[in-house]
Order: structure tokens, then sequence, then C-alpha cells
């Protein structure tokens, strides 16, 4: 019996041969892809990073005066800042979680384009307020400048109206002319003559005249006569009355007089007692409708 030797044929040992190769050429390919993966996902980290830094700062130049709206803008900014972070300390291994956080970005960046579109229109609004403002401040400005000007007008005016009224009242006076003023004592017939003696005197006799005055109004005019002795009493005081100036003062006698702008001759007696006229210097006022017009003096020995 013959034994023959067994031998590979040539065909397996290329075989091998072809798929030692094909393994060695993809294992090459698979680490070739591997460090492409690595470096894009490095890329998209680094990307990822920075679009977020960019997000972050114009985050925080944005100048809100909206209380609410200012802490609502910190909140995300500190959200923002925490997803870096996120992304910053990811594994090399977490390829998954790079499409996650992309996919947040995208769904933030929308929430952002909302939020800063809030922000222009509350900022349009503030500006738009701030010009009304100005305006409003503007007009303010000039009304007050106006009621100045109409305050300094009117000052003007009631100064002048005052010198007019000045003016007027003593145009309106009623001037005195002819003003006498005698003591009189009665003898035992009941007639009155003059004296000079004080321990004699029975009465004052007082005349003078209206002077023209076309300026007053005519009518009824009250005249009241004042007698003073040397220490400013009012003889035998008959009433008191308030003057145009605002004074009040004590009168001894009080005449009523039609007067109609034409000159008009007065008289008035006051009856005294003898025992209170003293000697002495004696001063005799007169005031016409309400303002004094003159005065005249006697002295008693």
């Amino acid at each position: 019996m013959s034994t023959k030797s067994y031998r590979k044929p040539n065909g397996f040992k290329f075989l091998i041969a072809a798929i030692v190769a094909l393994l060695i050429f993809y294992s090459f390919k698979l680490n070739s892809d591997y460090k492409k993966l690595e470096d894009a996902f490095s890329e998209q980290k680094i990307e990822l990073q920075s679009e977020l830094d960019e997000i972050i700062e114009d985050y925080r130049n944005i100048n809100v005066k909206n209380k609410d709206l200012s802490k609502r803008l910190i909140k995300e900014i500190n959200k923002i800042i925490v997803l870096r972070d996120s992304i910053k300390n990811l594994k090399k291994s977490n390829y998954n979680l790079i499409v996650k956080y992309s996919r947040k970005i995208v769904k933030l960046e929308r929430e952002n384009r909302r939020l800063f579109i809030q922000v222009d229109s509350l900022n349009k609004q503030n500006y738009e307020l701030l010009q009304e403002n100005i305006v409003v401040k503007k007009k303010l400005n000039e009304n007050n400048q106006l009621a100045k000007s109409l305050t300094a007008k009117n000052e003007t005016l009631m100064q002048k109206q005052e010198v007019l009224e000045e003016k007027m009242s003593i145009a309106e006076v009623i001037e005195i002319d002819n003003f006498q003023a005698i003591a009189m004592k009665e003898r035992s017939s009941g007639k009155l003559t003059s004296t000079s003696r004080s321990r004699r005197t029975d009465a004052f006799k007082i005349k003078f005249d209206l002077q023209p005055n076309p300026v007053t109004s005519p009518g009824k005019k009250e005249i009241l006569i004042q007698i003073l002795d040397e220490n400013k009493n009012v003889v035998a005081a008959k009433g008191n009355k308030i003057m145009k100036s605002g004074d009040t003062i004590v009168f001894s006698d009080n005449i009523v007089a039609d007067y109609d702008n034409q000159q008009l001759g007065v008289v008035s007696l006051v009856l005294v007692n003898r025992g209170d006229i003293n000697k002495g210097k004696y001063t005799v006022n007169t005031y016409v409708d309400g303002q004094f017009s003159g005065k005249t003096d006697l002295s008693l020995r």
C-alpha cells in the first residue's frame, strides 16, 4: 500500500495572505476614521463653546432697566454658562452628547431671538418714552418761561395800576380852601362871639370851602371834623370812622354835604364844656369822603 504526503495548496496561502492584507487595510482605515472622528469631535466641541461664549457676551451687553426682564437675563446667562462648562468637560467617547448639545444650542438661539426681540421692543418703547419726556419737558419749560413772562407782565401791570390808582386817589381828593377855626363864647343873650381865652370857650366854629374837582364823582360826601389838643386828645369826641387808608380816626363832628363838583361852603359848630378846654394850641383836621383834606391851628390863652 503506497503512502502519499498531504500538501496545502498554493491557493490557500494566497487566500490567507489576502485576508491578512485586508485586515491590515481595514484596521488602518478604522484608525484613520477614528482619528478623523476624534478631530471632528474636538472641533465641534470648540465651536459649541465659542458659540456659547458669544451668546453669553451678547446677553451681558444688553442694557435693560426692566427689573423682571433683567432677572430673566441673569437666569439665562447662568443657564448658558452651565451648558458651556458641560461641553468643556465632555469626554471624547460621548459623541452622542455633541448632537444633543447642538440641538440645545439651536433651541437656545430660538429663545434668544424671542428674548432679544422683546428687549428691542422695550428699548424702543423706552426710547419713545424718553423722546416724549424730552418733548414734555421742553413744552413744560416753554410754559414755565411763558408763565414767568406773564407773571412779570402782570406785576408790571399791577404796579402801573397801583400808580394809577394812587394818582386817581390823589386826583379824587376834594381839597379845601379858606380854612378857619374860631373859638366861640356864648353871651347871656345866647349869641356866640369869638374869643381867644380857653376858660371862656363854649364852642369851636370851623368853616372852609370845598374846592371844585371834576375828577371825583358828585353826590353825597361825608365830612369829618377832628379837633385835637396839645396832647393829641380828641376834643368833644362824637364817634370813629375807618378811612380809605385803613386808619381809624375819632372825630368831633360829621357833616354830609351834597357836592356837585363845584365850590361849596361848609360850616361846623362843635359845642364843648368850658371846663374841658385848657389853654394851648389846638389842631383841626378835616376829612372829606374818607380822605384827609387839610388842617388848621388855633391857640387859646
